[in-house]
């Protein structure tokens, strides 16, 4: 077992390899399992492992045996690969991810990437395990992210900001046109994307006849926060749906799960009560997203990692906490927007604690102290070991995040 996370470990975890060739030699070395089984495929710059999440939740309330495969991981990289909410046992992954070295050194010279690696495990997984459909969410991109290789029943694409842009392009067209090539021809697609965005998406899936469904004119949901909202879309309308997620945000991409839901039951006949949604978006488990984790004062946890992330973070803590200043512990990567991300923040700070995220591109906690402070006049703490920095954090009674 250890030999096989050794391998996998030894590929560099944020080691971003752009294309398909690899991942389709590797694929066809093990046979093909992709082609297994008919799939979702999720996009977006923010939002996108929720909505996975929610769509897989559904299914499996209506019945269907689903697989779900989402990054990055939290704790431990078993809980990117999970069926019907149980993540892959560590040594069922050790036993594929040998199978997927061997076939790497057959059809790549042993040149796929951590990603490509994982990607290719979850499908071979989902394929031995018999799943009646699988979700995924796109891991950077779309055009070249190897999620991208299977013909799906459905797209969604949850929004469209600024992230990745020394891969994806530096404008919000050229971000939206990469990640609108998860649409494919005749495929319905869903989306949230607002403005420049959505034009692009729009245009892109009309070239290739994929019906469009779009967030605000084809479904809609109301109401201020995801722990109760309402959802008007082609199929179905609800009143007082329920989630655990917290965010005013999520809202929309809970309702991109439904609509999605509402594509594969009208152009595929795959059915799905009422009640399995409201019992799906009710289950869905999805840690590290406005996730609170001490109420008084309040701990919350968040993955946000881009501006569109942190604006998102900022307006839920005002509506959830109106009167607050919160202590931010913070830890980025390089090639991330850092002043931007900032900027949404440090209007409800108090403080910030700059950390070091274990990663080869991660910012260094005084890099990201220096650049903090040019925007934050407050306190500015620099504490390189994260860990060291969370235990501080929790003994300190005032509201942090």
């Amino acid at each position: 077992m250890d030999k096989a996370y050794t391998y996998l470990d030894s590929l560099g975890l944020y080691k971003i390899k752009p294309g398909l060739g690899r991942i389709k030699k590797l694929l066809g070395s093990l046979g093909n399992p992709h082609e297994k089984a008919p799939g979702i495929i999720v996009g977006g710059t923010n939002g996108k492992g929720s909505a996975a999440a929610s769509i897989a939740s559904i299914l499996r309330a209506g019945g269907y045996r689903t697989g779900l495969y989402t990054s990055p991981h939290l704790i431990d990289v078993t809980e990117r690969i999970r069926i019907n909410r149980r993540e892959i046992e560590r040594p069922e992954l050790a036993r594929i991810l040998l199978r997927v070295k061997k076939a790497a050194e057959k059809s790549t010279g042993g040149n796929a990437s951590y990603f490509e690696t994982l990607t290719a495990a979850a499908f071979v997984y989902f394929a031995e395990s018999g799943v009646d459909f699988s979700v995924l969410e796109v891991g950077m991109g779309g055009r070249w992210d190897a999620t991208n290789v299977i013909n799906p029943l459905v797209s969604v694409i949850t929004n469209v900001s600024k992230d990745h842009t020394d891969y994806l392009g530096r404008t919000i067209g050229e971000i939206a046109s990469e990640k609108a090539r998860i649409i494919k021809p005749g495929v319905p697609a869903v989306t949230c994307a607002r403005g420049k965005a959505l034009r692009v998406i729009a245009e892109y899936a009309g070239r290739l006849r994929a019906q469009l469904r779009v967030y605000g004119k084809d479904f809609k949901s109301s109401g201020e926060s995801a722990d109760s909202f309402d959802y008007t879309g082609s199929v179905w309308t609800f009143k007082g749906l329920i989630s655990n997620l917290g965010g005013h945000y999520q809202t929309e991409n809970l309702s991109a799960a439904v609509a999605a839901v509402e594509a594969l039951y009208e152009y595929h006949g795959i059915e799905v009560s009422k009640e399995a949604v409201r019992k799906g978006l009710g289950a869905i488990d999805w840690p590290g997203r406005l996730e609170t984790v001490r109420k008084r004062p309040p701990l919350i946890l968040d993955s946000a990692h881009n501006p569109g992330g942190a604006r998102a973070l900022a307006e839920s803590l005002r509506l959830m906490h109106p009167s607050l200043k919160f202590t931010f512990l913070v830890g980025m990567l390089t090639d991330k927007d850092h002043g931007s991300f900032i900027r949404e923040l440090a209007p409800i700070a108090r403080k910030f604690i700059a950390t070091e995220i274990e990663s080869e591109r991660a910012l260094s906690a005084e890099a990201l102290a220096r650049k903090i402070s040019r925007i934050f006049p407050g306190p500015v703490v620099v504490e390189k070991d994260y860990r060291k920095a969370y235990r501080d954090l929790l003994k300190e009674s005032e509201p942090a995040c």
